[in-house]
């Protein structure tokens, strides 16, 4: 399907329609994750295809693509579907709340998905992202951002920020939490999975 920037739009808490609202405005193709179908066409949100439960789809009129696949999550699922059909850069709406069960396996689904994705998953008080090789970012001073390897990481690298780091390792731990932002670019590398928690305030 034709449209590099997709919108996923799944069925747990949505952050406010000012985070919402632009996204579904700039994303070309627009997909509802299982429930989340009905959330975004709750929200008068022009939904182009949906994957996952379509019992759970209130308008018949919808394009549903079946992706059979009973090891991976539905979001796991359509992060690969988008890959394939063209998606460059992915926008993710209504992955807060639920169990902790839940809410871990979206990390997981992150973590997974094809590496040529951009990936960015919007909630109500932070935006999360992905580094597995380099990221770029611009950010405001006083911005909080952390960091979390997901993967055993040798070499992390990260500057533009009050604690940086040069070539270090880095484990699934706290060591990451809570770096300060000094305004301007924020340079990150490493050598495995990266999670980036940015505050949105």
């Amino acid at each position: 399907m034709a449209g590099s920037r997709w919108l996923l739009c799944a069925d747990g808490e949505w952050p406010p329609a000012s985070v919402w609202k632009p996204l579904s405005e700039a994303c070309k193709t627009i997909v509802g994750v299982d429930g989340g179908t009905d959330a975004a066409l709750s929200r008068k949100i022009t939904v182009n295809l949906a994957t996952g439960d379509f019992d759970s789809i209130s308008d018949s009129q919808i394009e549903r693509v079946s992706l059979a696949n009973q090891n991976a999550s539905d979001l796991d699922k359509t992060l690969n579907y988008a890959a394939d059909n063209g998606a460059e850069v992915v926008d993710i709406v209504g992955v807060e709340g639920g169990e902790i069960d839940h809410q871990l396996g979206v990390f997981a689904a992150l973590i997974e998905a094809p590496s040529d994705l951009e990936i960015c998953l919007h909630m109500t008080e932070h935006v999360v992202m992905r580094c597995l090789d380099d990221l770029e970012l611009v950010l405001d001073e006083g911005t909080q951002l952390s960091l979390f390897a997901f993967t055993p990481c040798a070499n992390v690298s990260i500057s533009g920020v009050e604690f940086p780091l040069d070539d270090e390792p880095l484990a699934f731990s706290t060591r990451g939490l809570h770096n300060v932002a000094l305004g301007g670019p924020v340079h990150i590398e490493s050598d495995g999975a990266l999670v980036v928690v940015i505050s949105a305030h």
